[in-house]
């Protein structure tokens, strides 16, 4: 069981870091694109990418035995939760959003992406 949790490390680590890099290039073409709207649509990206950073770090990352990996899943998806709802109330609430749209479409290009690299990352 100790190889496949290695795997499946190695390929989160990977997973976040294509993902930043999706981060970066994706922000830059929204620049390029509509301009300071690019803020918008990083802070949606970054309210979905952090809580799984987050999420990645408490199930894979800490130093803990197989027998409480179960328990760290379950407490990774709560704080995901809810980091996830606090930086999105932060998002709205403190921080100037001018495109909603954009906000929600970096939000949701990252949950795709948050799904869907360490399934093409599994399968290669």
């Amino acid at each position: 069981m100790s190889k496949v949790l290695t795997e499946a490390k190695n390929r989160y680590q990977k997973a976040m870091i294509i993902e930043s890099v999706c981060l970066v290039v994706f922000g830059l073409l929204v620049a390029l694109w509509q301009g300071k709207s690019a803020v918008d649509f990083s802070l949606g990206f970054i309210c979905a990418f952090v809580p799984f950073c987050a999420f990645t770090y408490i199930v894979f990352f800490r130093k803990q035995d197989f027998s409480t990996k179960l328990t760290a899943f379950y407490r990774g998806e709560a704080l995901k939760f809810m980091l996830t709802i606090v930086l999105v109330g932060v998002s709205f609430k403190w921080l100037a959003i001018s495109h909603f749209i954009l906000f929600f479409v970096g939000f949701f290009t990252a949950l795709a992406l948050n799904n869907f690299i360490p399934f093409l990352l599994n399968k290669s």
